[in-house]
């Protein structure tokens, strides 16, 4: 990137992401505290709308960051921003029963 790009990049990229197909494949992520960072979402559930929100302590905490909801076959990658340190449930909006955590350290 060059001095003059205005393009911002966060700082961390979750790689092993979220897939689903037709279930929650991961289902603990680990992210740095007070950084943005990026989650790559594979939904191959095809038809079917699917999508990761983060919750404050467990999947049944409340919202604190949510992704558009795409209906698979599709990739998203979703921009978080900067959480503070401690741990976070996830979830898909649209069937609440695909959880996961997320470990903010």
């Amino acid at each position: 990137m060059s001095a003059t790009s205005s393009a911002k990049s966060p700082a961390a990229f979750i790689t092993s992401g979220v897939s689903i197909s037709p279930r929650l494949v991961t289902t603990d992520l680990t992210a740095p505290a007070g950084v943005a960072f990026q989650i790559k979402f594979t939904n191959n559930d095809a038809g079917i709308p699917h999508n990761v929100a983060i919750h404050t302590g467990s999947p049944t905490g409340p919202i604190v960051w949510q992704g558009a909801i795409i209906t698979g076959v599709a990739t998203q990658t979703y921009d978080v921003p900067a959480l503070p340190a401690g741990t976070y449930g996830f979830t898909c909006v649209v069937h609440p029963n695909m959880t996961g955590t997320l470990t903010v350290k």
